[in-house]
């Protein structure tokens, strides 16, 4: 299993319209079989380098996620309203240890 985060690096005054356009996003994903994400923001009323905002979620394997496979409503509209606010885009994997995992080490 595999945690993904997206996160979003924006300006103060752009923070909220941004948490709401990934919620948005992400549950246009949701609707299509993706496991439920989380959003959060930082730095607003939290200690933080920066105003950003993350998603988290979950996935069995990681895999491309092909163009036609993007919800129409991201494709056409809300992928192009976040780009338009924010700063900076980065995107995380990792994997989640498990007790399976850590036996089939030896640990």
């Amino acid at each position: 299993m595999f945690l993904i985060r997206r996160k979003c690096t924006t300006s103060r005054d752009k923070l909220w319209k941004v948490a709401s356009l990934l919620k948005q996003i992400c549950s246009e994903y949701e609707e299509k079989g993706r496991s439920k994400a989380t959003i959060y923001v930082s730095g607003w009323g939290t200690p933080s380098n920066d105003y950003s905002v993350s998603a988290e979620w979950t996935q069995e394997k990681l895999e491309s996620n092909n163009f036609p496979n993007v919800p129409d409503k991201i494709r056409n509209k809300l992928s192009e309203e976040l780009q338009n606010n924010i700063e900076k885009y980065e995107i995380e994997f990792h994997e989640v240890v498990t007790n399976e995992k850590l036996r089939g080490r030896g640990l």
